[in-house]
C-alpha cells in the first residue's frame, strides 16, 4: 500500500479527487489533506470503456439515508448492494500501526475499514477483496467515510463521497489525512470516547466483475457473455427476451428442418431458451455465425437502431406464411401521417406511413415530452418556399406530421449521435434529457384511440462513450412493477430505480454515480398500460414446442459429451488405423498421403490393454485376431513400419508401448478374403521382409497398386516377377522390370536374392515398396517408363481454378504438370467442369501481390502452365481464373467483350452484363444483346438505354447509332468500371420515351456538403422548361421513395460549370442549362444530404453496415 506524504499542494490532474466545498474556513485546511490514489488504470473489460477517475463532492445523489438505503437488504445477505457498518479503534493516542475491521461482505466481496496513522493525521480508508490477488476481478463502489460523534444528535465528521473502481492493484481508497489529530481530540467535538473513536462506512457496490457472481441465485435472471465489442447486441437481445410476446412467437417459429448452424430463428430460439432455463452466462457466438458474421464482426460496434431493425426484419420474414405472420407488426408497429394543409385554399396532401421505432431529438429539449412536441411540431412554408398546390397555384401551407397510432411496445430512440457538419463527424450529445417510468402520449395523436396511450418504463439501454465506440448496459423492468434489474454483459443484478432513471439522464450534474457524464440513456423501450398482462405474460415451459426443447436438449447432451471428451483427452490414446485398400488410389510415391488419405479412428483409454485394443479391432471389422497383423508407423523415416507381436504384448496398458508416433498410425494387415479362414502366418523379422508392389501402366501413365506380401530374405527377385505376370494375367514369360522406390533405383539383376538387393535397415524397419514394368514399351509414349512418371511428378503443380464471375461458386483443384500447353490445361478444366473446353476463357493473376483476375489469355497462347502461374505467390497456392463463355472463344475473334451494369428502375438492384457484340456493332446492337439476358416486367415495352456513369454522376447518354468504336478503342476490353467509369443499362421509363420540346432529361445525383464528395446511384428524371423545380422535386421524392421528415433534411442545387447554384421550389427550371453540355462540365441537379452509406449514425465512419446474411 502506499500513502502519499503532506507536501505543498500543487494543481491537481484528472487522476487526483476534486474536492469541492463551501466553507471558505476550511478550504485551506482540506487542500492539506490529500487522498490515497490510484497509481494506474484498470484495462479495459469486457467493451467497457474506463470510468472516468475518482470524483468527490459534497453534494450527495440521495436525499436522505432512508433513500440510500431502500433496498431493504438483511445483515447476512452476500448478495446485497448496500450496507453501513462500523469499527471501533481502542487507544486511538496510541496507535501506530494500520488497523483493518472484520469483514463485511457486499455484493459476495470483503469489505473492511482500514486505519492508518501517520504524524499529522488520521488516515481512513475503505479496503475490498483485499486478499485476493487475482487480477481479473473489479468493482466499482461509491461510498461515504464517517466519523462518530459522541454528543447526542450530533452529525458526525464526514468528507466528500468517494467513487472507486476496486481491483487487485488498487483495492483500498479514501483519505490518507482524514481528520488531524488536533481536531480529532479537541474535546467539545466529543471524537473520543474513554479513548476509543468509532469509525462508520456507508458503501453502495455495483455488481462485481470476475468473480464467481451468481446472477441466478441472485436476481433470478442470467446475462450474456461478450464476445468481444457485442454488448450493444447483449442489451438488445436481453430487451428483446423480456418482451415476453415475442419470445413467446420467436419459440414458435418453425425451424425443425433448419441447419443448426445457419438458421437464425433456431439459435435465437437457442439463446433465448437457455435465458430462460439456464443457470450461467449464455454464449452468443452460435447465434452471430447464424447471422453468417466472421470474427472480426464481434469485434466491431453497430448502431443498436440498425441492429434492431435488420433483426426484426429478418424475424418477420421467417414468421410470414406461418400462424405467426403479423407477430413482429402487432407488436411494434405504429402508424403515423405526413400532411401539407394550404391555409388560403381548401386542399391537402396526406402520407400514411408505418414505424417500428421513433427517433426523438434531445439537443436542447428539457424531457421527453419536449421532443414529442417537437417531433410533430409543423412547419410553415411561404415566400419562397411555398408550396405547388397545382391548379391553386403557389400556397402557403403548413406541413408536419401526426401520430395515428402507438403500438403496444414503444421503441424510442434518442437521438444522442448526430452529425456535426463543422467537423464533419458524428458527435455523441450528452446534455441532460428527462424520461419517467410512466407517460401518456394522447395529445400526439390525431385522433384518440380505443385505450389511452398510457405507457410504462420497461428497459433503459444505456451507452457509455463516444462516438467512436464505448460500452452499452440495459436497465429492465422484467414485470413492470418497479422492480429494476441491471444487465451488463455476463452480470446481473438487482438497481434502485434511480440508477435506471435518473442517473441515466445524463448532462453535467455533479452528483456522485456509478455512471460517468457520457453515459446516459440511447434507448427507452416502454410497454402500453393496457397490453402489459398480453405483452409480459409468463411463458412456461409447457408452452414451447416439445420438438423445440428435445433438439434442444439433444444438442446439449452432445455438447456436454465434446466437453467431456476434450476435459479426458488425456485419459486416451487416438489410434488411427490404416488398411492396405486405401493404397489403391496413390498415384504418387509412397503408400498414401498422410493428410488425405481416410483413417479409421480408435479412442482407448491409456489403461487398456493391448489385448482390448485388438478386440476393439476384431468387433470393427469383423476379422478374426489371427487373420491380423499390426504394423505401427515409424515416426522418423516416412512410412516405414515396425512389426508388434500383439500376442506377446497382449496384457501390456497402452501407455506403456514405447511409440514415438503420437497419434498412433498403425497399418493393419488383413488377411485376404480370397482364402477364408486361413490365418496369417507368423512373421520372422530376421527372416522375412514385408514388401508393396506396385505395377505401372505407361499407356495410361497410372500407378496401380498390386498388394503386399512377407518374403524370405533368400527368395531371387525372378521368382517374384513371375507371381507378378500370373497376379496381373501376363504370360510368364513376360519380361518385366523391377523399380526400387524406396532407394530410388532401377534392379539391374533380378537374379539375385532379396537380402542382396535391397538396403535391409538394421533396426527391422519393413514396408519396402517394388515397382513392376514390362521391358519392352513404344518409347513415343508421354511417360513410357515409372522414372520418366516420377520425374513428371516433379513438374506437376497444384494449380485452383476460380470462377471470375461467380465468386461463390467452388473452387477447382486440379494437379497438372507445368509443362501442359493451353489446350491440355483447357482439357483438364473442362473434364472436371464437364463442359466444353472452346467455351472456357482463362485469366492470370493480376500480380503476385494481388490474387485478382488479370489479363486474359489468348487462346493461340504458346507457352506453359509454368508461364501462366509465374506471377502468383510463391508461398501460397497457384491460382488461375475462368469464365464459361455462351460461343466459342474462337468466335471472340469477330467479338467484342462488353461488360456493363444493369439496374433496375427502383435503382436498388445492380448487376453486372457480359455482352459479345460483333466489333462493328453499334450501341442498338448492343442492346439488342442485352434485352435477351434481362428479365423485363409483363407490362414492359422493353425499351433500353445505355449510359457513361463518372464518379457517381451521369456523363453521356448513348444514342443508338454511336458505334461502339467511339466508347473504347477497338483492342481494348469495354469494361464495367475503369477509372471511376462505368457503362450502364437500364429500362426507360414509361413516361421519358416521348420528350415534348419543351422537356428534357435531367441528371440528378447526390453529393454531401461538398460537390466532389459524391456518392449513390445516379439517374434521370423528365422536367419541363420553366415549371417550378418544386414540382421537379416532389417527383424526385416519389422516385427515391423518401420519407418526409428525412426529405427536409435535403438541399438542392444545379451544379453547373463545377459550381453549385441553390434553387428554391419557386425557381423556374430551365432546360437550355441541361442541353448544353460540354465535355468539360457536365450539368446535373444536386441532392445535397448525409451519406448514409458511408457514416454510421454512432459510430466511427470505418464501420461497415449491419446485414444478416442468412
Amino acid at each position: 500500500m502506499e500513502i502519499e506524504h503532506d507536501q505543498s499542494i500543487e494543481a491537481m490532474d484528472t487522476q487526483e479527487v476534486e474536492i469541492i466545498t463551501s466553507d471558505l474556513q476550511n478550504q485551506q485546511q482540506q487542500q492539506l489533506n490529500k487522498l490515497h490514489l490510484p497509481t494506474s488504470q484498470l484495462p479495459n473489460e469486457n467493451g467497457n470503456i474506463p470510468p472516468q477517475q475518482l470524483l468527490a463532492d459534497t453534494t450527495s445523489p440521495y436525499t436522505n439515508e432512508q433513500e440510500m438505503t431502500s433496498v431493504d437488504d438483511p445483515k447476512d445477505d452476500q448478495f446485497r448492494s448496500e450496507a453501513t457498518f462500523s469499527y471501533t479503534v481502542e487507544d486511538i493516542l496510541q496507535l501506530k500501526q494500520q488497523q483493518l475491521s472484520p469483514p463485511v461482505y457486499v455484493r459476495m466481496l470483503p469489505w473492511k475499514i482500514m486505519v492508518i496513522p501517520n504524524e499529522r493525521a488520521l488516515g481512513f480508508f475503505l479496503q475490498c477483496n483485499g486478499e485476493n490477488e487475482s487480477p481479473t476481478w473489479s468493482c466499482n463502489a461509491i461510498a461515504e467515510l464517517r466519523l462518530k460523534c459522541h454528543k447526542q444528535d450530533a452529525p458526525p465528521f464526514t468528507r466528500a463521497r468517494i467513487k472507486h473502481l476496486f481491483y487487485s492493484k488498487e483495492n483500498d481508497y479514501g483519505y490518507s489525512n482524514f481528520i488531524t489529530w488536533t481536531e480529532l481530540q479537541e474535546a467539545e467535538k466529543c471524537y473520543i470516547h474513554n479513548g476509543a473513536i468509532t469509525l462508520e462506512v456507508h458503501v453502495v457496490a455495483d455488481a462485481p466483475h470476475g468473480v464467481l457472481w451468481d446472477s441466478k441465485k441472485h436476481t433470478g435472471y442470467v446475462g450474456l457473455k461478450n464476445q468481444g465489442a457485442t454488448c450493444y447486441m447483449n442489451s438488445l437481445l436481453q430487451t428483446l427476451y423480456f418482451t415476453n410476446q415475442l419470445r413467446r412467437a420467436v419459440y414458435k417459429i418453425p425451424t425443425e428442418a433448419d441447419d443448426s448452424a445457419k438458421s437464425v430463428g433456431l439459435s435465437l430460439q437457442r439463446v433465448f431458451h437457455d435465458l430462460q432455463f439456464g443457470d450461467r452466462p449464455v454464449g452468443t457466438k452460435k447465434l452471430t455465425k447464424s447471422f453468417g458474421w466472421e470474427t472480426l464482426d464481434s469485434f466491431m460496434q453497430h448502431d443498436v437502431q440498425e441492429f434492431l431493425r435488420v433483426l426484426l426484419d429478418k424475424l418477420e420474414s421467417k414468421m410470414k406464411g406461418t400462424c405467426l405472420e403479423g407477430t413482429i407488426p402487432g407488436l411494434f408497429e405504429g402508424k403515423m401521417s405526413s400532411y401539407i394543409k394550404c391555409k388560403n385554399v381548401d386542399y391537402n396532401s396526406t402520407r400514411y406511413e408505418t414505424f417500428y421505432d421513433i427517433q426523438l431529438n434531445i439537443k436542447d429539449k428539457k424531457n421527453i415530452y419536449d421532443s414529442f412536441k417537437d417531433y410533430i411540431a409543423s412547419e410553415t412554408l411561404e415566400g419562397d418556399n411555398k408550396y405547388d398546390a397545382g391548379v391553386h397555384g403557389l400556397q402557403e401551407a403548413s406541413k408536419g406530421v401526426i401520430f395515428t397510432a402507438f403500438p403496444p411496445v414503444l421503441h424510442l430512440h434518442l437521438m444522442r449521435f448526430q452529425y456535426d457538419p463543422i467537423t464533419d463527424s458524428s458527435i455523441k450529445y450528452n446534455d441532460r434529457f428527462e424520461f419517467y417510468d410512466r407517460i401518456n402520449l394522447d395529445e400526439y395523436l390525431a385522433e384518440k384511440e380505443k385505450t389511452p396511450a398510457e405507457y410504462v418504463l420497461h428497459a433503459v439501454l444505456v451507452h457509455s462513450g463516444d462516438n467512436h465506440g464505448g460500452h452499452y448496459v440495459v436497465f429492465i423492468n422484467p414485470k413492470a412493477d418497479g422492480k429494476w434489474f441491471k444487465f451488463d454483459d455476463d452480470v446481473v443484478s438487482s438497481c434502485r430505480r434511480i440508477e435506471a432513471i435518473e442517473q441515466n439522464y445524463g448532462g453535467n450534474d455533479d452528483e456522485i454515480s456509478f455512471h460517468a457524464k457520457c453515459s446516459n440513456a440511447y434507448m427507452l423501450v416502454y410497454i402500453r398500460k393496457s397490453e402489459l398482462e398480453r405483452v409480459l405474460s409468463e411463458i412456461p415451459e409447457n408452452e414451447i414446442p416439445s420438438e423445440l426443447v428435445e433438439r434442444l436438449e439433444l444438442e446439449k447432451r452432445i455438447e456436454m459429451a465434446r466437453r467431456k471428451e476434450r476435459s479426458e483427452a488425456n485419459l486416451y490414446v487416438s489410434i488411427h488405423v490404416i488398411l492396405e485398400e486405401y493404397f489403391e488410389g496413390q498415384q504418387k510415391r509412397r503408400l498414401f498421403d498422410l493428410d488425405k488419405v481416410h483413417q479409421r479412428l480408435f479412442k482407448l483409454k491409456q489403461t487398456q490393454t493391448v489385448e482390448e485394443m485388438m478386440d476393439a479391432f476384431v468387433k470393427s471389422f469383423g476379422v478374426p485376431k489371427d487373420r491380423m497383423r499390426v504394423w505401427i508407423m515409424f515416426a522418423a523415416q516416412p512410412q516405414k513400419f515396425l512389426y508388434f507381436d500383439f500376442q506377446r504384448e497382449g496384457l501390456r496398458p497402452i501407455e506403456q508401448i514405447a511409440t514415438a508416433q503420437k497419434p498412433w498410425v498403425i497399418f493393419l494387415q488383413l488377411a485376404s478374403p480370397l482364402v477364408p479362414g486361413r490365418p496369417l502366418p507368423p512373421f520372422d523379422p530376421k527372416q522375412e521382409v514385408l514388401l508393396f508392389f506396385k505395377y505401372y501402366d505407361a499407356c495410361n501413365k497410372r500407378l496401380n497398386y498390386i498388394g503386399c506380401s512377407q518374403q524370405p530374405l533368400t527368395r531371387r527377385l525372378s521368382e517374384l516377377v513371375l507371381d507378378v505376370n500370373t497376379h496381373l494375367g501376363f504370360e510368364p514369360d513376360t519380361e518385366l522390370t523391377v523399380f526400387d522406390e524406396c532407394n530410388d533405383k532401377k534392379i539391374t539383376n533380378i537374379n539375385e536374392t532379396l537380402e542382396n538387393v535391397l538396403y535391409l535397415h538394421q533396426d527391422n524397419l519393413q514396408g519396402y515398396i517394388l515397382i513392376f514394368e514390362k521391358e519392352h514399351v513404344d518409347v513415343k509414349l508421354d511417360l513410357p517408363t515409372v522414372e520418366d512418371y516420377f520425374l513428371d511428378l516433379v513438374y506437376r503443380v497444384e494449380i485452383t481454378f476460380c470462377d471470375k464471375c461467380n465468386p461463390n461458386e467452388p473452387e477447382i483443384v486440379l494437379e497438372l504438370s507445368n509443362r501442359y500447353n493451353y489446350d491440355q490445361m483447357a482439357q483438364a478444366v473442362a473434364e472436371r467442369l464437364n463442359t466444353d473446353p472452346n467455351k472456357l476463357q482463362f485469366f492470370m493473376c493480376v500480380s503476385s501481390y494481388k490474387e485478382a483476375p488479370g489479363n486474359a489469355v489468348p487462346y493461340t497462347f504458346k507457352g506453359t502452365v509454368k508461364d501462366l502461374v509465374a506471377y502468383c505467390k510463391q508461398s501460397a497456392s497457384k491460382k488461375l481464373f475462368y469464365q464459361r463463355l455462351s460461343l466459342s472463344i474462337h468466335e471472340l475473334d469477330n467479338k467484342k467483350q462488353f461488360k456493363c451494369i444493369w439496374v433496375s428502375n427502383d435503382l436498388k438492384e445492380e448487376k453486372e452484363l457480359v455482352l459479345y457484340p460483333n466489333k462493328n456493332e453499334n450501341v442498338k446492337g448492343l442492346l439488342d444483346e442485352a434485352a435477351k439476358k434481362i428479365q423485363f416486367a409483363e407490362n414492359s415495352r422493353k425499351k433500353l438505354r445505355l449510359l457513361k456513369v463518372a464518379n457517381h454522376k451521369i456523363a453521356t447518354i448513348f444514342k443508338e447509332d454511336t458505334p461502339l468504336e467511339a466508347l473504347q478503342k477497338t483492342n481494348e476490353t469495354l469494361t464495367a468500371q475503369s477509372a471511376q467509369k462505368t457503362f450502364r443499362i437500364e429500362e426507360v421509363p414509361a413516361e421519358d420515351m416521348q420528350l415534348a420540346e419543351n422537356e428534357v432529361l435531367v441528371p440528378v445525383a447526390h453529393y454531401s456538403k461538398e460537390i466532389y464528395n459524391s456518392f449513390g446511384v445516379p439517374f434521370l428524371i423528365k422536367a419541363k422548361h420553366n415549371e417550378p423545380y418544386g414540382a421537379l422535386k416532389q417527383r424526385i421524392q416519389k422516385r427515391l421513395n423518401v420519407p418526409d421528415k428525412e426529405w427536409e433534411n435535403f438541399k438542392f442545387a444545379v451544379i453547373s460549370m463545377g459550381h453549385p447554384n441553390e434553387v428554391n421550389d419557386n425557381t423556374p427550371v430551365d432546360t437550355e442549362i441541361y442541353r448544353s453540355w460540354t465535355n468539360a462540365h457536365l450539368p446535373y441537379f444536386g441532392l445535397d444530404h448525409i451519406n448514409k452509406s458511408r457514416k454510421r449514425t454512432s459510430l466511427n465512419f470505418s464501420e461497415k453496415a449491419i446485414k444478416i446474411y442468412n
